[in-house]
């Protein structure tokens, strides 16, 4: 029924401006927006792939990434088989004489788990353009082209249960090679690229493929930007000397552009990795808007304005290997301030 009544409008808008477009009075308008009730729907379920840390190949120098550290090489290119530039988080890693490294790679949820989110006001900006069509004492008929530019940023932590799958690599080091007789420092610990200090050997190999019962917590977060385009006929009232309304409905279409974000803690038993990535997604999304003004005449050829804008649009959804998030605008509202120009 909604859609069928914005194509009547659309029907009769496009009907008027075929047979009355002699006379034309146009506007310009730009103002700030502040977008409420923009909401989005957390999803997560299955198994979830973890890190995107490279753990290089075992066994050779080069350079290796874990969820608690790195070896990698360093400015001499690894002379002697060791490095300086290395890194280990937890003291739990080092037991005297062996390194141990952990890349987490992937987390079985328990349950699926739901979540809506709304971070709301969201702050852009507006741009309208418009003409009139017919004239009737102190109102006008006309027509509205308007652009809306919104930035989201929709946030939800979700505490997960399950199991935690990682592999171990290990690092045997009784005393660092360079120099002499230094033992392994209190961990946590991050070595210089320089080749200068405690040296380890650059070669770490993959051991064991364990898991265990594990917690899931953190952050996944959409990051996009709403581009809101809207067409329609207009009506204004000239109600008084310097006051004036002005009302519009029509279509509306949004390009949803932006990321899904994930910063992550996985634990299990003494293991804890810090799983973070990304994925993006552009989307189409229809819809249709109301709007309302109420405009303030500061002199000829310049208004204040405010006002009020309702926009349904359709829903888009960002989707990766058991994570989702569907960003729901059906229920937007959007007020507006700014100057409007008459000419």
């Amino acid at each position: 029924m909604k859609a069928r009544c914005l194509f009547v409008l659309f029907g009769i808008f496009c009907i008027v401006v075929s047979t009355q477009g002699q006379e034309w009075t146009r506007n310009f308008r730009i103002g700030m927006q502040l977008g409420l009730n923009i909401k989005a729907d957390f999803k997560t379920s299955g198994t979830l792939p973890l890190s995107t840390k490279n753990p290089g190949v075992s066994g050779q120098q080069g350079d290796h990434e874990f969820d608690d550290g790195f070896v990698r090489v360093d400015a001499t290119g690894n002379a002697g088989g060791t490095t300086s530039y290395w890194s280990a988080q937890n003291p739990s890693q080092s037991d005297g004489s062996t390194l141990t490294f952990h890349h987490a790679d992937s987390f079985q949820s328990a349950t699926s788990v739901n979540k809506t989110g709304d971070d709301s006001p969201y702050i852009g900006f507006e741009l309208a353009y418009g003409g009139t069509i017919r004239r009737w004492g102190h109102s006008r008929l006309g027509w509205e082209f308007g652009f809306g530019y919104l930035p989201i940023d929709i946030k939800s932590s979700i505490r997960l249960s399950g199991t935690l799958n990682f592999t171990q690599w290990l690092d045997p080091t009784v005393t660092p090679t360079v120099p002499q007789g230094v033992v392994l420092p209190n961990l946590p610990y991050t070595g210089s690229p320089g080749g200068i200090g405690v040296n380890i050997p650059g070669n770490p190999t993959e051991d064991d493929h364990l898991s265990g019962p594990g917690t899931l917590t953190g952050t996944r977060s959409l990051d996009l930007t709403l581009y809101s385009f809207r067409l329609g006929p207009t009506y204004y009232w000239h109600f008084a000397p310097k006051w004036g309304l002005s009302a519009s409905a029509g279509p509306a279409l949004g390009i949803v552009n932006g990321d899904y974000l994930f910063d992550e803690i996985g634990t299990t038993g003494s293991v804890t990795t810090h799983p973070t990535g990304k994925f993006s997604n552009s989307d189409f999304i229809f819809g249709g808007y109301v709007n309302a003004l109420v405009l303030y005449r500061l002199q000829d050829n310049g208004d204040l304005f405010a006002g009020v804008q309702f926009m349904s649009l359709t829903s888009s959804q960002f989707s990766r290997g058991g994570r989702s998030a569907t960003l729901d605008p059906s229920g937007g509202f959007y007020f507006t301030t700014g100057i409007n120009w008459p000419f």
